[in-house]
């Protein structure tokens, strides 16, 4: 029991950028979408103290995450090979039955899906038939030559045929299944030196997979996801024989095939996951292939230019291999040319000729840092910012290089290039030169940034970080100040004498964003950071009493009021409770009941603490809990 404590411990303790660091920004989001989706279910503590799950991806996969030597670690029976979005998703299911008390049932030693983790169970079944939860005795399995698991009474069964009971067995399931017969041709090929048989195989069956484009209904769970399973078999087949070259030229016509395909699907990645697995074996193959190893490079540097969407995941295991410096430096002079021969972007489709060249240019500069060609990064860089609008890599370039000056004056260069055009670019460029005035210790400078970037969008984030540059600036009563005047009545603070930052040096054309004042959505959730019940209600009220609201309440916000004002004006956190759970009532729904349930037994706790438990029965009869309502009140 103390080890499942301790690992409750660890996941309680999870942060966001504890989640971002393990899987990935991207990971994460998708399963944060998977979570959202209630996409996990079953969940439930193992013998160790971890958790397994289902989880809905067009398929059902078995996901099991824990904590080894105080890291996170993670299976599932899914092809992707790192942590995967339905590890985050069963995480996140976790996380949010802690934070709402729930129970989470603990597995038995014949869970199926730790004999599925384990490489048991057919696919079809626990693929498709959600209901047949068949038990299996795990403790009868055996490891074969190749490190395969398979049960130990069908091994036995196997070594006591005959040579000719084997054939017969073999004959009649190869009849009786086209895989089977498959992949026994493919053996028979490759035992007879027919490889373009096989090749030839293995190109059809790309080409009809990546035929038809993957979808998803993740409402009913209805779908389809081409499965490149065998495709992958096939090509460690052929690697594993020696035919690396073959490998790698369907390898080729794999990634350009797969990539269309990812295009035309409406899918949360499965698709491009199946391809990027078989993908994998191509980037292992390209060593052991006849080309040259600058030839290599270039393939693989052409796959990932090619690649938007992550197929090339499998290219780490190639760059692994340390490169030659000359190589690099040929790599280097082949990019440039073509580089030279880009045509400019013009027109509508600036936009994407100018990201291609941008990620042909990164490339050129990554070899040169690896040729030892240093000297021709920052005048490329320079060349290029120009062109593409790519100043914040220059910038990043020349700061890097210690050559500051440069770069504050490419700050300015580009803001004014790209500020109408592209803002984005100029907002990075703003924060560039923020950043490099924080090292420097300027703290006014600083502030000044902070509080533009307040006024322009106004946010408590915005205003903490305000808080924090002034305090280091000494300045910060007078910026509190203003800055609150400002959200109350609209009036710029730097307009009055006694504003005490300076000017940014850096003036952009967009325009401070137009807002209705007061900004009470803004000024409520400063009032409560800094625990001003009395604002708080202030701006409350207010918002409550305009005809026309700027911004949505939603119950989490109107929570955060009540907590924020409960000490001090108990009966006012009570009706607002109230009022939000009537809300979630109304609906006369399972989930309605069940959110009200939450701020009602705030309601209740409160009452009960003010000894007012007449009036939490009187109330309980009031409230109209709409028709067909079923519901243990008891829970309240």
């Amino acid at each position: 029991m103390k080890k499942e404590a301790l690992k409750r411990d660890h996941f309680e303790k999870l942060s966001w950028d504890d989640l971002e660091q393990w899987a990935g920004h991207r990971v994460l989001s998708r399963g944060q979408g998977y979570h959202r989706g209630h996409r996990v279910e079953g969940l439930a503590q193992t013998q160790t103290g971890g958790i397994i799950a289902w989880v809905l991806s067009g398929r059902r996969y078995a996901t099991e995450v824990d904590f080894e030597d105080g890291e996170l670690i993670s299976v599932c029976t899914c092809p992707y090979r790192s942590t995967c979005k339905h590890a985050v998703a069963v995480v996140l299911e976790y996380l949010d039955h802690l934070k709402k008390n729930r129970e989470i049932p603990q597995i038995t030693g014949q869970d199926q899906r730790i004999a599925l983790l384990q490489g048991l169970g057919d696919k079809e079944d626990w693929q498709d038939e959600y209901d047949e939860e068949e038990e299996i005795d795990t403790g009868r399995l055996v490891s074969d030559k190749d490190g395969k698991l398979i049960h130990a009474d069908l091994k036995d069964f196997l070594e006591e045929q005959s040579k000719e009971q084997l054939i017969a067995l073999l004959k009649d399931l190869s009849e009786r299944y086209p895989n089977i017969r498959e992949d026994l041709q493919d053996q028979l090929n490759l035992a007879k030196g027919s490889i373009k048989r096989l090749v030839a195989a293995v190109r059809k069956e790309i080409h009809e997979l990546s035929s038809e484009p993957g979808w998803m209904n993740h409402w009913n769970h209805e779908g389809h996801i081409s499965d490149y399973s065998h495709v992958k078999d096939r090509l460690k087949s052929l690697l594993a024989k020696g035919h690396a070259d073959e490998v790698v030229t369907l390898g080729k016509e794999l990634l350009e095939a797969g990539i269309r395909q990812v295009e035309m699907s409406h899918d949360e990645g499965e698709t491009g996951m199946e391809i990027s697995s078989c993908l994998d074996i191509v980037f292992q193959a390209l060593p052991k292939s006849s080309l040259s190893p600058i030839e290599q490079i270039l393939w693989v540097i052409d796959a990932e230019l090619k690649d938007d969407y992550e197929l090339c995941y499998g290219s780490e295991s190639f760059w692994k291999k340390k490169q030659k410096v000359s190589d690099w430096s040929v790599v280097a002079d082949k990019l440039m040319e073509r580089l030279n021969e880009f045509k400019l972007a013009k027109g509508g489709d600036s936009f994407s000729r100018n990201y291609r060249r941008d990620r042909l240019t990164n490339w050129i500069i990554h070899a040169l840092e690896n040729s030892g060609r240093c000297g021709e990064i920052i005048p490329l860089c320079e060349q290029e910012a120009v062109i593409t609008g790519s100043y914040t890599r220059l910038v990043d370039v020349l700061r890097k290089a210690k050559r500051l000056e440069e770069a504050e004056q490419w700050i300015h260069k580009g803001i004014k290039a790209t500020q109408k055009q592209l803002p984005g670019i100029a907002k990075q460029l703003k924060d560039a030169l923020r950043e490099m005035r924080e090292k420097e210790g300027n703290w006014l400078q600083v502030a000044a940034f902070r509080a533009e970037e307040f006024l322009q969008i106004p946010s408590l984030h915005g205003y903490k970080e305000m808080k924090k540059a002034s305090e280091k600036a000494e300045v910060w009563p007078a910026v509190r100040a203003a800055s609150l005047l400002y959200l109350e009545s609209g009036k710029y603070p730097w307009a009055d004498p006694s504003w005490p930052l300076p000017e940014t040096s850096v003036k952009e054309a967009s325009e401070v964003r137009k807002s209705e004042f007061p900004i009470t959505d803004v000024l409520i959730d400063i009032a409560i950071v800094e625990r001003r019940p009395d604002d708080v209600l202030r701006w409350y009220d207010y918002h409550r009493s305009r005809k026309r609201s700027l911004w949505a309440w939603d119950s989490y916000q109107e929570d955060e009021v009540a907590k924020a004002v409960v000490d001090r004006y108990p009966d006012r956190a009570i009706d607002i409770w109230k009022n939000v759970a009537e809300k979630q009532i109304a609906l006369t729904k399972p989930k309605g009941y069940e959110a009200a349930a939450v701020y009602l037994r705030k309601v209740h706790s409160l009452l009960k603490k003010l000894k007012r438990e007449e009036e939490w029965k009187s109330y309980l009869l009031s409230v109209n809990w709409g028709r067909g309502f079923k519901c243990n009140l008891s829970i309240l």
